[in-house]
């Protein structure tokens, strides 16, 4: 540089905090557009959502927007002011969730008479429009029956329940069930599943006087196209229940829980793994008759299994490795319980097999 040229200067100073007077002063909640003011009311459960309706008119305005009476939930503990209020703004609902207190027998039971009125209001009034329908629960026979007014639902889920459930067989596009510690008749269970054929997934679950070998046998012959079946019932699964789930040839989740198997699984693994080559997902816990030489055709037909629990069968290492070479998506393999395993052998094959997760405890 020569001794007559001016040093440099900066011209441009960048900086990416505003001056004073470009803050605002004021922030008025009520100047966001309605679609915004919609999906922030969105979040809120529907007490916040009137609160909020009172503070000024866009508020208002927005709490009355259909989209957020959807997916509406109708507990025990709404008040009957805000169930009457509730029930006033819905119009065309797509799911329904219904929610008693966590019933147990060993306390008084509570008297649901009020909020009873509502459900029935609530089913008579806008059930036919509802595609989807989670009950907890509920120990009312009436309030089930008005299953018949919602002649549309694709999903429903009961919890706890107990009926008759005598207008379940009568909804014929159901795609899943689902019956967690309830107390349904088997054979009205039975003629629901005959009656719906393009069942997709079917969870049974410490329910009450249901024979999953029957059900399992009627769901081969009539929702071949199901894709998920979880079992976790007292009365176990058998070989000739298992042999009518392979002609289900779309299965892609098969979870067998709840216990020790104590009987012969014959030829019903192989039947399966011939049957349903779809298989992503298998669980045969504590199936005490299955051993390397009958769990092998399912490692080598089932290839695109990601996971595997094997919990407490009569397996060796054989069949561990023999899954890692056969499997190429595996993820997971679980052998918990499985005695004649050593967790030394194990760690051997992780080493060989660093993107399975053996998972021994």
């Amino acid at each position: 540089m020569d001794s007559d040229d001016e040093p440099l200067s900066k011209k441009f100073k960048l900086s990416t905090r505003p001056s004073v007077e470009e803050i605002p002063t004021s922030f008025n909640i009520a100047n966001l557009p309605h679609l915004t003011l919609v999906n922030v009311l969105k979040y809120l459960d529907f007490k916040t959502v009137c609160m909020c309706a009172t503070l000024c008119r866009s508020l208002y305005e927005a709490s009355t927007d259909t989209s957020l009476y959807k997916n509406i939930t109708l507990k025990h503990t709404m008040s009957k002011g805000q169930l009457k209020a509730y029930l006033l703004r819905v119009s065309r609902p797509r799911s329904l969730s219904i929610e008693y207190k966590w019933y147990d027998k060993r306390q008084q039971s509570e008297d649901y008479t009020e909020f009873n009125e509502y459900i029935i209001l609530a089913l008579k009034s806008f059930g036919q429009y509802l595609t989807s329908l989670n009950v907890e629960s509920c120990r009312t026979e009436e309030v089930l029956s008005y299953l018949s007014e919602c002649s549309n639902l694709q999903r429903v889920k009961f919890m706890r329940c107990k009926a008759s459930f005598e207008p379940l067989p009568r909804i014929t596009g159901l795609t899943h069930i689902y019956f967690l510690c309830s107390d349904i008749p088997n054979a009205v269970l039975l003629d629901t599943l005959k009656v719906n054929r393009n069942l997709k997934s079917i969870s049974l679950c410490d329910n009450i006087n249901l024979y999953v070998n029957g059900i399992a046998e009627v769901i081969g012959e009539y929702n071949q196209n199901v894709e998920k079946v979880k079992f976790c019932e007292n009365r176990h699964m058998r070989a000739k229940g298992l042999k009518g789930l392979a002609r289900c040839n779309k299965l892609r989740i098969l979870e067998l829980t709840g216990g020790p198997y104590h009987c012969d699984p014959e030829d019903s693994l192989q039947q399966m793994a011939a049957g349903c080559p779809l298989l992503e997902r298998l669980v045969i816990y504590g199936w005490k008759g299955i051993n390397d030489d009958n769990l092998m055709p399912v490692l080598q037909c089932c290839t695109q299994l990601k996971n595997l629990d094997l919990r407490g069968i009569d397996i060796t290492i054989k069949s561990c490795r023999e899954a890692a070479l056969s499997l190429p998506l595996l993820k997971t393999m679980d052998v918990y319980k499985c005695s004649r395993i050593k967790k030394g052998q194990i760690l051997k094959l992780q080493q060989e097999f660093q993107e399975i997760d053996f998972a021994i405890y």
